[in-house]
Parts: structure tokens; sequence; C-alpha cells
């Protein structure tokens, strides 16, 4: 699928890669506004096309991790800790087209993404049950550096023409953030203005886009265990569900999991 947007902001050419009803990833050009699509309209030249594989992209993917800040609306959060920012399913679906829409990127090209899933009960941000929760931004390869930028992240709407506006454009944050980028080994990160967007007096003054930077090649090369979290240690509640399924795996006895739970809940 070939589409061109415009509609007064920068004209995009879009490639679909994958297409569903809840995500998609797909392959974008923007122009205008200036010379170019970058974040300030200069022109960006990426290095496309990349060629990794499924489990490379999936360990970049894992090894991405944000913190979500306190805020009024967030009060009684459980989120003490960074966490992946994508879930396991999520994971393997952007590793599965990410290794795709790369092969085939051209060098004036991101790779943008939308994921959105309905939220049950017992949701830790904000809104509540039958709120569509959405996450956005893009992906490009400049030089030896891989880029993320996350637009919205678990970003809670009820109204339908919301949810279209940010599926259409999924580089424009909807709203404020409410969650950092935590780095971790060969990674860096930061904050943008927003890219190439028409001026909208209806955009939160504080909306910002989220990047991380990450050194590919070294990170991909680390052992698995030191990419899960800085310092080289996963939150305590993804080593309590290890330890579980280590148990349920009869890889561990009764015995050593009660042991080795009580060591790490000695750690609270």
């Amino acid at each position: 699928m070939l589409a061109i947007h415009g509609c007064g902001g920068p004209v995009r050419y879009i490639r679909s890669v994958n297409d569903g009803p809840d995500r998609y990833v797909r392959l974008e050009s923007r122009y205008g506004h200036g010379q170019g699509y970058g974040y300030d309209g200069a022109a960006m030249r990426f290095t496309h096309p990349l060629v990794l594989g499924e489990p490379d992209w999936g360990k970049i993917l894992k090894g991405i991790r944000v913190q979500l800040r306190k805020r009024l609306l967030t009060i009684g959060a459980t989120e003490a800790h960074p966490e992946e920012a994508f879930s396991e399913s999520e994971a393997q679906y952007l590793a599965r087209y990410l290794a795709e829409a790369f092969s085939i990127a051209r060098p004036d090209e991101w790779v943008v993404f939308c994921l959105s899933r309905q939220r049950g009960e017992g949701g830790t941000l904000r809104g509540g049950p039958g709120v569509t929760e959405m996450t956005t931004g893009g992906f490009f390869v400049e030089g030896g550096k891989f880029h993320f930028v996350l637009a919205n992240y678990r970003y809670a709407v009820s109204i339908p023409s919301v949810q279209e506006q940010i599926r259409d454009d999924p580089l424009r944050p909807a709203g404020d953030a409410f969650y950092d980028l935590v780095p971790g080994p060969h990674q860096t990160a930061r904050w943008l203005d927003t890219i190439n967007t028409q001026p909208d007096l209806t955009k939160p003054l504080r909306a910002q886009l989220s990047e991380m930077v990450i050194e590919y090649q070294p990170f991909l090369a680390l052992p698995d265990e030191a990419t899960l979290a800085p310092g080289g240690r996963p939150p305590l509640e993804e080593r309590l569900r290890t330890l579980q399924r280590l148990r349920d795996q009869g890889l561990i006895t009764e015995e050593e999991y009660r042991l080795k739970r009580q060591n790490l809940l000695d750690e609270l």
C-alpha cells in the first residue's frame, strides 16, 4: 500500500509493511516545513536498508525501558521500577516486521509503528476499563546508531476520533509525557521537539518526543543479562516471574524456589 498524507502538516509518503486493526508497522517519508523531515526541518539521510535478524531486533526491543512518572493522574500506580517498553507479544510483533521493514527501507524513510490494546481491570495508568492504550513512535538507523523515537506511551484514549488522529500520525504526541526512557549500556536518552508538525494551539505546551539512541553493534554483543536494565539487573517483579517460571518448568526444586524467592523479597 502506498498512501500520501498532507492536510497542512508535512507531506508523508507511506508504504505499509503490516497493517492490522490494532497495530501496524509502516515505512514513511516526511517532507515539508523547511528543506526536509528531520527534528528541526533539516534534511536527514538514514543508513537504510539494514539487515538484522528477528532475534537481534528482539534483543534491542527488550533493552528499551521506561519509567513512569508519579503525577496526580498516576497516583496509586504500581510501577516503582523501570519496565520493558513493550510486552512480549508486542516485542515479537515488532521484531518480525522491523526485520522486514529495515531490509527494504530507503535512506529517506522512517519505520513507524502504532500499537493499541484495550485496558482491562487493574489499569495502572490513566483511564480505566474499556479505555484504549496507544503506543506510537518510529525508528531509524544513522551510522552505527539505532534511534528509537517514542511519541505516545500507553496513552489512554476513549474518543474514536482521537484514536484515529494518533493512528494517522504516529510521530505526533497526543499530550504531555508521563514517562521517561531509561538508558542502559550503550544507550542514551534525550527529549526532542515534535517532528515537523504544524503549529497547533490545541497541542499541550509540554508535548515532546523522547528518543533513545542505541549503539546497536556493541549492544548486541552484550550478554543478554547485561541488557535487561541499568546496572545489568532486571526489576524485582521480573526476577520473581523468572524464578516462578524456572520452578514451573522443573528447572529448580520447590525448596530452591522458596529460598531464592525469600532472598529477592528481602531486597524490598
